[in-house]
């Protein structure tokens, strides 16, 4: 199963201290972050937990098809319309 585009561009936010788990598979109602909608739909995509130590901007992937996942580096400009 192909992970869901929920956005063709980064989800830019400015993040506190604390663990993360990044919605890999695109079908979280809380996008960019995992609900657990993975689990109902059966497929093995499993969330990225991220832990952050300091106040930082994060660029979260929002096409779910980087290559340095849970981080956007641009693939989103490689996908077709």
């Amino acid at each position: 199963m192909e992970p869901k585009i929920v956005k063709k561009g980064p989800y830019m936010m400015e993040m506190q201290p604390g663990t993360y788990h990044w919605c890999s598979c695109g079908h979280s109602a809380k996008d960019p972050f995992c609900d657990g909608a993975h689990e109902k739909l059966g497929t093995d995509m499993k969330p990225v937990e991220v832990s952050i130590s300091y106040p930082k901007t994060v660029a979260w992937c929002g096409c779910k098809h980087s290559g340095k996942p849970p981080y956007c580096d641009g693939a989103h400009n490689k996908l077709k319309p």
